[in-house]
């Protein structure tokens, strides 16, 4: 079924993009990150310092991801692209909130690398059913 406006983010780490889209017109959002990388295992026992870096990461991952989710409408499905696993605590965390707040509304989520923000809005608008129209080359 094709909707009339839909929303769609690319997440990772460092910057999701936030971009509203409908037929008349089209709204864009940066957010910016600041969640640390994550530190990978070098084989070594964890330490009480590896925990408290960790905690602190996923405080910030939280707060991020809170502020994501102000920018999504209540009332539009959901189209959630990104890489690694914080589109699908995005995810989550969006699906948690519908379900407490008693929402019903599609929410995808794919797992991609980067993309520029034009392939961002020609998947946005195929997610609501209203795909870009293609012109044959002259």
């Amino acid at each position: 079924m094709a909707s009339s406006r839909a929303t769609g983010v690319w997440i990772s780490t460092d910057t999701a993009d936030v971009v509203r889209w409908s037929a008349e017109s089209t709204q864009r959002h940066r957010v910016e990150s600041d969640v640390e990388g994550r530190h990978r295992s070098t084989g070594h026992a964890p330490t009480q310092h590896h925990a408290q870096s960790d905690g602190h990461r996923d405080e910030h991952l939280r707060s991020y991801l809170e502020q994501i989710t102000r920018l999504l409408p209540p009332d539009e499905d959901l189209l959630l692209i990104g890489d690694g696993e914080v589109v699908v605590h995005l995810g989550e965390q969006v699906r948690e909130e519908d379900t407490v707040q008693g929402r019903h509304r599609r929410v995808e989520v794919v797992h991609s690398g980067p993309i520029t923000e034009a392939q961002l809005v020609a998947k946005i608008r195929e997610f609501a059913g209203h795909p870009p129209t293609r012109r044959a080359p002259r």
